[in-house]
């Protein structure tokens, strides 16, 4: 989970001088290029899609971070019928734009450069669910380490669009931020990594991942689950099939999907992005190995890896990964992606192409590798939906024994 992702994604954003204005007006500044601005890919499934914000508070836990009870926010994304219409939900709710402007400013990225406000998802806002006779299967999205759900929305809205109602988290004071309702934003603490902190962090993300469950349960059933007066959309009651649940998640994320799958059975499938299955980071830092109880005794029910830069169950560098394929008594494939990066996984290879010169140098194979961006998209999304598809609708596939020459640097491993 940790290995590839720069130590200065966890360190305060840098802040940037201003520019000096030219001395006694004996020259004209250049006219400003106007911002870069980008949208996401359109999703590939049948079904147009439509996302809503809930805002959990659980009250039955104690937020080991701050105190008080547990709050966290979740973007659940479903299916709608083609001909629904209205307004297209944002990338990024508004209070987050400065914060993530600010953030990217530490890695050359200029003030103003790009129009990170204006981006807009295939996602509509609010629309009514698509009624399936079967109800439609559920499917958890975990983040990485103090990451947050929206950077990973072309993923999560495809697979919505393939029939599947996909709940995406931001873990409330871990995450560098997160937007609540009425405009508060909740930046994250600073993370000092012991063994008793991220095996804190971990529980707390378990914690969050079973509430969201018994969350959408409630929901089925026609109750609002979120704090405060909202609602949920039109046709949502009875929507749902809770008897087929998947979860993925990238980095520390997938670690997230492998543990909560120990604790709770009601998860019937996991896919782990690049994410040890472990607790503490291991070689090289300085903590002693803690690998989750996912690595120690296995799961019972389908996993798949998905890793890049020689993270295998093959290699040594971290050893949770062949612990875990030794001890795993489900279905369990490995997949490669030896031209890839950590961030692969994320929202960067279908953003950063759009943003032409205004992308430092080096920037992007640092974030997603040498890997094409089209088939960094599009294979992301196809190796998830196609294990999903497999595990939670029967739909069988050689994808995970054969790969496919449509994403040739998707390698299946022995």
């Amino acid at each position: 989970m940790f290995r590839a992702v720069p130590r200065s994604w966890l360190a305060t954003p840098l802040r940037y001088a201003a520019v000096l204005l030219l001395a006694l007006g004996l020259a004209a500044p250049a006219a400003a290029a106007p911002p870069k601005r980008f949208d996401l890919p359109p999703t590939t499934g049948p079904y147009q899609v439509a996302s809503f914000t809930l805002h959990l508070i659980d009250r039955s836990r104690t937020d080991r971070f701050v105190g008080g009870a547990r709050e966290y926010m979740v973007t659940v994304t479903y299916p709608v019928a083609r001909n629904a219409h209205g307004p297209r939900a944002p990338w990024l709710e508004p209070v987050l734009v400065p914060e993530w402007s600010a953030t990217l400013q530490g890695y050359g990225f200029v003030p103003g450069a790009v129009d990170w406000g204006s981006a807009r998802r295939p996602a509509l806002r609010n629309a009514p669910l698509l009624r399936h006779p079967h109800g439609w299967p559920v499917v958890l999205f975990s983040p990485g380490l103090q990451f947050f759900r929206e950077l990973y929305s072309s993923m999560t809205d495809d697979l919505a669009s393939h029939g599947y109602v996909v709940a995406s988290m931001t873990h409330t004071h871990e995450a560098f931020y997160a937007a609540f309702p009425g405009g508060r934003v909740v930046r994250g603490q600073d993370l000092v990594e012991t063994v008793e902190s991220t095996q804190m962090w971990l529980d707390t993300r378990v914690g969050d991942a079973r509430y969201l469950l018994d969350a959408l349960a409630l929901s089925d059933r026609g109750f609002y689950p979120g704090a405060g007066a909202g609602r949920l959309p039109a046709g949502w009651r009875g929507g749902l099939d809770l008897s087929r649940i998947g979860f993925f998640g990238h980095s520390y994320g997938g670690t997230t999907a492998a543990e909560t799958m120990f604790f709770d059975r009601r998860v019937d499938a996991g896919l782990d992005f690049d994410g040890r299955l472990s607790t503490t980071y291991g070689p090289p830092q300085d903590l002693p190995y803690g690998p989750t109880r996912a690595a120690r005794f296995g799961l019972d029910r389908p996993f798949l890896l998905i890793g890049a830069q020689g993270h295998t169950h093959l290699d040594s560098f971290d050893p949770s990964w062949p612990q875990f394929w030794s001890n795993q008594r489900g279905w369990k494939r490995d997949v490669h992606l030896p031209l890839g990066a950590h961030f692969t996984f994320s929202d960067f290879p279908a953003i950063l192409p759009q943003l032409g010169d205004a992308v430092p140098a080096d920037f992007a194979a640092g974030t997603y590798g040498t890997l094409p961006e089209a088939e960094a998209v599009a294979g992301t999304r196809a190796y998830a939906r196609a294990f999903f598809d497999l595990h939670l609708k029967g739909r069988p596939t050689r994808l995970f024994e054969t790969g496919s020459p449509a994403y040739p640097n998707f390698q299946p491993v022995p």
